[in-house]
């Protein structure tokens, strides 16, 4: 090793490996920063100094980077599972998604939650939030466990907020039930707190194929058949969109939730959708404007960068 590269490696080591700034460098062997600037450059042109950067496992950078760069994403996270393993995805998707709202919060700041399996996992998955306010986005459609009450109330145990929960269901069988729900005092402070939320996560629902717990509870109100002609084929959570991602208002007065407008007036949307099902309704939620930010699974980055790369992306097509 000759003396210049012996002093780009005395400069590596001291910035890389002990923590020095440039200006204390240049201050300890009596050269100028900018001096220290070169040699840490030739250090990496000349391989004395290589980075090797580790990812866990589950994590694709590589599609992550090409998705965002597709969709014009703030944010793309992809994961990897094995075939057929649901609960695993589930969880490496809450997981991931997880470490995404813990790096982007801030305090002060209002978190959104929609509800589900999946985000049930991001919430159980949180280690260190912000000083953040947890307000509850939609009713419930599911069971207690996945219920946005319950992860409104966790997360904000995690950061010390205050949780502010919608204690209605998602979808009513009547407007008038609806309104006289949204009408309670409760549910008004809750709404009125949307347009506080910095931050939603919201899950993405399948209607065609089915896999989406709002579907299922529109089935049990004998108003999805209805909706699936409307042409609804996705929902973020209480908004309903067809395949090229608009807008279906026909159950909008039967819903306790957030809407549109105000979904759209939120400065950074995160949706986490994973599984075989979702491409139909991931590409509709990417279509819509609504969101900012995707956390899938490989399966459906790929299918979504392949349909993407095809000369008409936007064809009509139930499949």
């Amino acid at each position: 090793m000759s003396e210049a590269e012996r002093r780009m490696a005395l400069v590596a080591t001291r910035h890389y490996l002990d923590g020095l700034s440039r200006i204390e460098i240049a201050d300890e062997i009596g050269i100028s920063r900018f001096a220290v600037a070169r040699l840490l450059e030739q250090a990496r042109e000349r391989g004395i100094v290589r980075f090797e950067i580790a990812s866990p496992d589950d994590l694709d950078l590589g599609l992550s980077a090409q998705l965002r760069e597709a969709f014009r994403l703030r944010h793309a996270i992809v994961v990897h599972a094995p075939s057929g393993a649901e609960d695993t995805l589930k969880q490496r998707l809450g997981a991931a998604a997880a470490r995404l709202v813990e790096e982007v919060m801030t305090p002060g700041e209002v978190l959104g939650l929609a509800a589900g399996r999946t985000l049930r996992q991001m919430v159980m998955a949180f280690d260190a939030l912000p000083p953040v306010d947890v307000v509850q986005l939609e009713g419930v459609a599911a069971g207690l466990q996945e219920s946005g009450v319950e992860l409104v109330r966790h997360a904000a145990r995690v950061s010390g907020g205050t949780p502010h929960a919608l204690l209605a269901p998602l979808l009513t069988r009547s407007d008038e039930t609806a309104a006289l729900l949204r009408d309670e005092p409760a549910a008004r402070e809750t709404f009125a707190r949307f347009a506080e939320v910095t931050t939603a996560v919201v899950g993405i629902g399948s209607w065609n194929p089915e896999d989406s717990q709002v579907s299922m509870l529109a089935g049990q109100l004998g108003i999805r058949e209805s909706l699936l002609d409307a042409g609804v084929r996705a929902d973020l959570g209480a908004v309903l969109l067809d395949i090229d991602g608009a807008v279906v208002e026909n159950a909008v007065g039967r819903s306790v939730g957030i809407d549109a407008a105000a979904l759209r007036g939120v400065p950074h949307v995160l949706a986490v959708a994973g599984g075989p099902l979702k491409f139909v309704a991931v590409r509709a939620a990417l279509r819509s404007g609504l969101i900012h930010s995707l956390a899938c699974d490989a399966g459906t980055a790929q299918a979504l960068l392949a349909d993407a790369s095809r000369t008409d992306p936007h064809r009509r097509s139930d499949t």
